[in-house]
């Protein structure tokens, strides 16, 4: 006669392999699953199936933008002391994603003082975040300065460079500015071939990354 036999149930065993997700449960075998997500910039290549170990490649993908004066030129600036003007010849820069931006600008300035006249005159330029000005990238492009109303009329140009890293968001737009100080004078800013003036961008981490 055959004999009875109670039920149950059999684990198998699990293979101490370093490779081998698998998991004794109380239900049974458990198969890991893995969910990646990845920020902006970053790319994730899956490994093939069957490789051991199961290898994920993490990359960067930098990011930069620049905008210049086209053909160049130049532009005289016309406010009142230490009064902002947007120097539309170049055009806005315009973050392509969110995260930390390392900006560097550069500016050709010009200044002419008339003669025999005690004068100074200054070119100060900036940058502006969606119409608000960025504290701290604010630089001295060129300055002369004469304390006795005689001599000939003088000029002088220099460039000015800053460069800064900011958090940006995606699609917001970087302008350009400048001020006069000075009103017996010309102040101008210039971009020609013999020195250009433009806004560059390069994208450094994501959201949230700090020093």
């Amino acid at each position: 006669m055959a004999g009875a036999c109670c039920g149950g149930s059999l684990m198998p065993g699990i293979d101490p392999s370093p490779c081998n997700g698998l998991v004794r449960a109380a239900g049974g075998l458990l198969v890991p699953r893995t969910a990646i997500e990845v920020g902006p910039g970053l790319t994730l290549d899956a490994p093939a199936a069957g490789d051991c170990p199961q290898t994920w490649t993490l990359g960067v993908d930098g990011s930069w933008a620049q905008t210049t004066w086209g053909a160049g030129g130049s532009r005289t600036l016309s406010a009142a002391d230490r009064v902002w003007e947007e120097v539309t010849e170049v055009a806005p820069l315009v973050a392509p994603r969110s995260g930390v931006w390392e900006v560097t600008y550069h500016v050709r300035g010009g200044v002419q003082l008339p003669a025999n006249l005690a004068i100074a005159q200054y070119v100060v330029a900036s940058l502006f975040r969606n119409g608000t000005l960025i504290g701290g990238s604010e630089v001295m492009v060129v300055g002369l300065s004469r304390g006795q109303a005689s001599g000939s009329a003088a000029g002088a140009q220099n460039t000015g460079t800053a460069s800064f890293m900011i958090n940006l968001t995606a699609g917001d737009q970087i302008t350009l500015h400048a001020y006069q100080i000075g009103q017996s004078g010309v102040s101008s800013v210039v971009s020609n071939q013999d020195g250009r003036t433009r806004v560059t961008a390069r994208w450094t981490g994501p959201v949230g990354d700090t020093p």
